[in-house]
């Protein structure tokens, strides 16, 4: 994220102290002291800029939100919010606040809520002087959509990213950056989801061969290394997942009491040594519900490779999934669910999709059919299977072609009678 949007006054002379200290922080910060970049950027919020007034005070607050809400310290990040409401009452500002609120609420899986504050808080687009954090509200829809299963509005919010780092639209303070919000990390997950990890494995190996490179992602987002370990394992490169291992340790180690860097330094060691107890710390421990989440599914990949151990995995499986969608995850859940259902375990994966009994209609699309013609709707359909809306309608489009039925009536009056007996008849694909 770029400091930017300090006054005028600020601009011609470029000696705010917010700026500079903030500054100061993200040298610091860029160089692993995440304790001492805290106090730094503690110290510009509360700091008087006597040439910007209180905006800059104000912005200096909500800097420091968003590197608490990276930190997972969300308690932390609401007060910085406060802090920055109390100093200033400023259209402007408060459409900043609303795109520092949508992180935080991003981050504690409140996803609908997330989107809503973008939405208003991307006005600040049309504001030259607070154009660059509009990057925030664009990482935020990136992220909700990649999560949601919705590729078409991901990539659009991707792209506009892109755009943003291209053509250098970092605000009228130039090109000084601070890495408390870099979308490396979003970079590679969005390229996974829409190309598959094949194509991110370069990716993932580049932001973690480099050690300064490493700790920025561990910096900006510590959850997204257990991810881009999982690419290089399952890519053979070990080399360079022990490479992030490494950087994770060193830095939980220089920064003790930052337990989101801690925790991440414990899951990626669990990785590495594929230690089940270990992971069962990270599940059991007080991080963000995401991180738990992809703590039990990792222990329910391990257990469903050991003999006898699948029902174990289902356990965590269910967890995982459940957490997930809990999140606001559907995207991530279906990938759990899949697990369930490629299992040797039926009676476990029935409970989610139960087995079609139209020959015509694969499992989904019968468990689709079955919701929507007991009167549910798309959306309260996606929320028992787990499944965004756009993804239930693409499967009750595909129902209606192949049982020939018109509408959602005509499928619920002729539901009984179908499931009563087989349909014989030719599939539109």
């Amino acid at each position: 994220m770029y400091i930017t949007g300090l006054t005028a006054s600020c601009l011609s002379t470029h000696h705010c102290i917010n700026l500079e200290i903030l500054r100061t922080a993200g040298s610091v910060w860029l160089e692993g002291d995440v304790i001492s970049a805290i106090a730094l950027a503690e110290a510009a919020a509360a700091a008087r800029c006597r040439q910007g007034s209180e905006r800059c005070t104000a912005l200096a607050s909500l800097q420091l939100a968003l590197l608490l809400t990276n930190l997972r310290r969300i308690d932390e990040a609401r007060r910085a919010v406060r802090q920055a409401a109390a100093v200033l009452d400023d259209p402007a500002i408060n459409a900043v606040m609303d795109l520092v609120r949508a992180k935080i609420a991003l981050c504690d899986g409140r996803i609908d809520e997330a989107i809503s504050l973008c939405d208003t808080g991307m006005a600040v687009a049309d504001d030259p002087v607070l154009a660059s954090w509009a990057s925030i509200g664009s990482m935020v829809r990136a992220i909700t959509a990649m999560r949601r299963g919705e590729l078409a509005t991901m990539i659009h919010h991707a792209n506009q990213i892109k755009e943003d780092v291209i053509f250098g639209r970092e605000g009228l303070w130039g090109r000084d950056t601070f890495p408390w919000n870099s979308p490396a990390w979003l970079v590679v997950q969005i390229i996974e989801a829409e190309k598959g990890w094949e194509v991110a494995v370069p990716l993932a190996r580049g932001l973690l061969t480099s050690e300064s490179s490493a700790r920025g992602l561990l910096l900006s987002e510590p959850s997204a290394a257990s991810f881009l370990v999982r690419i290089l394992l399952r890519a053979d490169d070990r080399e360079t997942a022990e490479r992030g291992r490494r950087c994770a340790a060193v830095l939980a180690a220089e920064n003790p009491g930052i337990h989101a860097i801690a925790t991440a330094a414990l899951h990626l060691e669990a990785l590495l040594e594929r230690d089940i107890s270990l992971l069962q710390q990270v599940a059991a421990s007080d991080c963000d519900e995401r991180t738990r989440s992809s703590a039990n599914e990792d222990i329910g990949d391990l257990l469903s490779e050991s003999a006898g151990g699948f029902r174990q995995a289902c356990m965590h499986y269910e967890t995982a999934m459940r957490s997930y969608a809990d999140a606001g995850s559907p995207r991530d859940s279906s990938r759990v669910r899949s697990k369930l259902r490629r299992s040797d375990a039926p009676k476990t994966a029935a409970r989610f999709w139960p087995s079609s009994r139209i020959s015509v209609l694969t499992d989904t699309e019968y468990a689709v059919a079955e919701l929507v013609a007991s009167g549910l709707t798309n959306a309260e359909v996606g929320g028992q299977m787990y499944l965004s809306r756009h993804t239930v309608a693409f499967h009750l489009r595909k129902v209606f072609q192949k049982v020939g039925a018109k509408s959602r009536i005509e499928l619920a009056v002729m539901w009984k009678q179908l499931t009563g007996q087989d349909l014989d008849v030719a599939s539109h694909g």
